[in-house]
């Protein structure tokens, strides 16, 4: 009913049958070259008390164009922003993959998956984390690193002052997220071609029927140093068919997404 974006199935993953229940792993994307960041994050994860892995992550630099080429496709990422991917936005998509891999793998019932540029009072999260697992039933994918306002709408409380919501406008970033099994799967079905960055990418939650809420008020911020995936000019195109593309897109996500989040809203959370 609500899928016109990811109609491709892969299986060429492994996924452990057996897991602990409530158990969380936490999963570091850091590039090689990424020294500095990984010495101002990990000691942050490390306090929240979990097993840490780090994903070295995929660098796009060191792509080349017939590898970017074959993982993406151009044409359809040019249709639905008006511009052509960077080589990092491949690279980044790539990383979390690598992730959600490593993660279905391992023998977690669930995944806190980091970007290396994140900021966060540990206690702070780790409070919140233990309250989402014990209201794992209201959630799919928890993400704590949310960017644009959104229009969250409170579906229960979490911990202190903090409530877990859904969104009923367009949001993206992935810098810190909390996702189960199931839904990893889900993502990594569809994961191929890429068509957009990885953060519109899961957030599409009607294309994958979960629910994908959030934590507000928001309690992790991405801001540190330059971006390392928007190393490059962007080349980007105005003519009216590209135009068109991208109005008919940005117009059919909006209202589908906020369709499915009401839906979600009135079977699940409305009184």
């Amino acid at each position: 009913m609500f899928n016109f974006l990811f109609n491709r199935t892969r299986l060429d993953f492994v996924v452990r049958a057996e897991f602990v229940a409530d158990s969380v792993g936490a999963f570091l994307i850091n590039l090689d070259r990424a020294t500095d960041r990984l010495a101002f994050v990990k000691p942050n994860i490390d306090r929240l008390g979990f097993p840490v892995e780090r994903i070295s992550g995929i660098d796009g630099k060191l792509l080349s164009k017939e590898e970017l080429h074959k993982v993406c496709d151009y044409e359809r990422f040019k249709s639905y922003f008006k511009m052509l991917p960077e080589r990092g936005t491949i690279g980044c998509s790539l990383s979390h993959e690598k992730a959600l891999k490593k993660f279905l793998e391992s023998e977690y019932e669930f995944a806190l998956i980091f970007e290396d540029d994140v900021v966060f009072n540990p206690q702070e999260l780790r409070e919140c984390i233990d309250a989402a697992i014990e209201k794992k039933n209201l959630w799919d994918i928890l993400n704590f690193e949310t960017f644009h306002d959104g229009l969250p709408v409170k579906i229960a409380d979490l911990c202190s002052d903090k409530h877990l919501a859904l969104y009923f406008s367009s949001i993206t970033h992935a810098g810190c997220y909390l996702i189960n099994r199931s839904t990893a799967k889900k993502l990594l079905e569809k994961f191929y071609p890429i068509v957009m960055p990885f953060d519109h990418y899961f957030v599409a939650s009607w294309e994958f029927d979960i629910k994908f809420v959030g934590v507000e008020p928001r309690i992790v911020q991405q801001n540190f140093g330059n971006s390392q995936i928007k190393s490059e000019t962007t080349q980007n195109f105005e003519s009216f068919g590209i135009k068109l593309s991208n109005a008919v897109f940005n117009s059919r996500r909006a209202v589908t997404g906020f369709i499915y989040n009401s839906y979600l809203f009135l079977r699940n959370f409305a009184d």
